[in-house]
C-alpha cells in the first residue's frame, strides 16, 4: 500500500508534464504543390497578360474575381472601363513577365511581382512594375483579386 503511495503521485505528476508539454492540436494544412500551383498561376498570368496586345479590357478582367479591387480604380467594372479607354487611345502592353511568386502556406493565396513594357502606336513607352495578388477558387483555378 505505501508503493501505490509513492507511485500515485508520480503517475500523477508524469501525466501533468505530458499534458503540459503537449502542444494545441491544430488541424493539419493540406499539403501544398509549391511547383504544380506556381505553374497553375504562370497560366494564369500569361492568359491576363495576353489582353494587352489585344487591348482587350474584357479579356483583362475576365481573369479576376468579382470583387477584385485595384488602388485608385475601384473594383471590375471600374477596371475594366479605365482599361478599355486606355486600349482605345493606342495604348497597350507587352513582354510581361514574372519576376516573384510567393504562394501561402495554405496554398489558397498568392502574390506575384511582375514587370511589363507600356507601348502606344508610337512605339516602347518605357517600362512598369506591379504585384498581383491572386486567390484560389473553388474550381482550382486562379483569380486577381487585388493589384
Amino acid at each position: 500500500m505505501k508503493k501505490l503511495f509513492v507511485i500515485l503521485p508520480l503517475v500523477l505528476v508524469l501525466c501533468f508534464v505530458s499534458g503540459c508539454l503537449q502542444t494545441d492540436r491544430v488541424a493539419e494544412e493540406p499539403a501544398v504543390d509549391i511547383a504544380a500551383e506556381t505553374d497553375a498561376i504562370r497560366e494564369a498570368f500569361a492568359e491576363n497578360h495576353k489582353a494587352g496586345p489585344a487591348k482587350d479590357a474584357d479579356l483583362f478582367v475576365s481573369i479576376m474575381t468579382a470583387d477584385v479591387y485595384s488602388p485608385g480604380l475601384g473594383g471590375k467594372e471600374a477596371i475594366r472601363e479605365w482599361y478599355a479607354n486606355w486600349f482605345s487611345k493606342g495604348n497597350y502592353w507587352d513582354n510581361g513577365i514574372i519576376e516573384k511568386i510567393e504562394i501561402s502556406r495554405s496554398g489558397d493565396m498568392a502574390y506575384t511581382a511582375c514587370k511589363w513594357e507600356l507601348f502606344n502606336e508610337e512605339g516602347s513607352r518605357g517600362n512598369t512594375t506591379g504585384v498581383i495578388v491572386w486567390k484560389k477558387q473553388a474550381d482550382g483555378t486562379w483569380r486577381q483579386v487585388a493589384s
